[in-house]
């Protein structure tokens, strides 16, 4: 498994429509962010996909960058975003979230809604420290990803098992505990749920 087939799997399932992540409600999550952040601030949306956070953000008083290492969907939603007059307020850029091309301390807050969980363990701690590095002093993470909790997902049941990793299509999907994500970010972040 590598992240070329990661890549691949996601490319096909927006081209073909089979994205089926895109119409689960996340976004409801990111009203949350209101409680933390002034209105106009700066956010990373990262992994994007089809940037419909992006545009739940731009409705709720903020502004923001997608970054999506797919280069079709960043263009169709570049198309969308200047269709909607938006362009003051929102970008969609290509690029990889484990060497994100933005500079030091430009984000007042970074979010993450479904990719973590796909990111190779290995990469974790460059994941945390791209995020850290973009992020202004005091900036804010937020993360939606799978939990070990989750009764359900795509036939695989995590709350019933040990096993918090599994593949499907080439896609690594991992499932992870609250002590986990502890030990991943609280060196960095004061963790609140």
């Amino acid at each position: 498994m590598s992240y070329s087939d990661h890549h691949n799997f996601f490319a096909r399932a927006y081209r073909t429509g089979t994205d089926y992540w895109t119409s689960i409600p996340f976004s409801r999550r990111a009203h949350e962010l209101t409680l933390y952040l002034p209105k106009g601030a700066l956010l990373l949306d990262l992994g994007t996909g089809r940037g419909r956070l992006l545009f739940d953000l731009e409705e709720l008083g903020f502004r923001a960058i997608g970054l999506e290492y797919d280069g079709a969907m960043v263009k169709r939603l570049n198309n969308e975003i200047k269709e909607r007059g938006l362009e003051h307020s929102l970008r969609a850029m290509q690029g990889d979230t484990l060497d994100i091309p933005l500079s030091d301390q430009s984000f007042d807050a970074a979010v993450d809604v479904g990719l973590l969980q796909h990111i190779l363990p290995k990469d974790y701690k460059t994941y945390v420290a791209e995020a850290v590095r973009v992020l202004k002093q005091g900036g804010f993470f937020f993360l939606v990803l799978l939990s070990s909790k989750t009764s359900k997902h795509l036939g695989w049941h995590p709350s019933q098992g040990d096993i918090a990793d599994y593949q499907l299509e080439g896609v690594n999907y991992h499932f992870f505990g609250d002590r986990e994500l502890r030990e991943l970010f609280e060196k960095d972040f004061e963790i609140k749920y």
